[in-house]
């Protein structure tokens, strides 16, 4: 019996960069693991199996905007996700 990995297309070359990340829904927040990111999508591991919603908001550490997601892909505690096209400023100190 032989196992079959599906490889999803992605809209361009995504570079490894494992930095901490936050996702941002509702009133929540979760902290995930950016694995590899393009111009149009990234990677991320989540440390939890909470529900995160299709749409979402990420920061990565030490960037200055937050992009706006929307999931394409799940499996277990991975995540494939693409961007829309306008990021947001990161909020200042004690706004989220």
């Amino acid at each position: 019996m032989s196992t079959t990995i599906k490889r999803y297309k992605t809209d361009s070359q995504r570079n490894i960069l494992m930095k901490r990340g936050t996702i941002y829904f509702r009133d929540s927040s979760l902290g995930c693991l950016v694995l590899n990111i393009s111009t149009g999508g990234a990677g991320l591991a989540v440390e939890s199996d909470v529900a995160i919603p299709l749409a979402f908001e990420l920061e990565i550490e030490s960037e200055p905007i937050r992009r706006r997601c929307v999931v394409a892909w799940r499996l277990e505690r991975r995540l494939g996700v693409t961007f829309e096209l306008d990021p947001v400023p990161r909020p200042g100190p004690g706004l989220i």
